[in-house]
């Protein structure tokens, strides 16, 4: 489970709390309730924390609907949070977007990568671009090269140790 904490703030009486996502609304709306009775005045989401790469909530983000998007995060699969990770930093923090993607399956990860030319050799062998090549060619073959174009005519951002290649 990824960690999304949410630090609210009543800005007329100064009380707040520490709430950790995904958990039920009635939770939700009890704590809302301890702080701000009765919903008379501004609550705003004063502070985060946050293990999700790429994630950003605003002062201003609807808790209810954060609620909704962290139980959501939290039931995605190791790669779908890698790839939605990628996404966030692609659209710019556009949750709904990046997790459009990720149910879409609009992505192909490549795992254990420091560069482009670790990936340009994982293309290679995944698709047999040199199969049938005698050994003595093999050796000549560009990788960072075949690389650096990978990245020029494909969408790849990387997440940890591995690259993601958003289509």
């Amino acid at each position: 489970m990824k960690k999304l904490e949410v630090y609210i703030e009543n800005l007329h009486n100064g009380k707040n709390a520490w709430i950790e996502l995904p958990t039920s609304d009635i939770v939700i709306n009890k704590v809302l309730e301890e702080i701000n009775p009765g919903g008379l005045h501004d609550v705003i989401i004063a502070d985060y924390e946050t293990d999700i790469s790429g994630l950003k909530v605003s002062e201003y983000d609807n808790i209810l609907e954060l609620n909704t998007i962290a139980e959501e995060i939290d039931n995605l699969s190791d790669d779908e949070l890698i790839a939605f990770q990628a996404y966030l930093e692609q659209y710019a923090n556009n949750i709904e977007q990046a997790l459009e993607e990720v149910r879409q399956g609009n992505y192909r990860i490549y795992y254990n990568c420091d560069n482009m030319e670790d990936v340009a050799y994982q293309v290679v062998n995944d698709c047999g671009l040199l199969d049938g090549a005698p050994e003595e060619l093999k050796v000549y073959f560009d990788y960072e090269a075949y690389g650096r174009d990978l990245s020029i005519n494909g969408t790849f951002t990387q997440v940890d140790d591995a690259f993601v290649e958003l289509f």
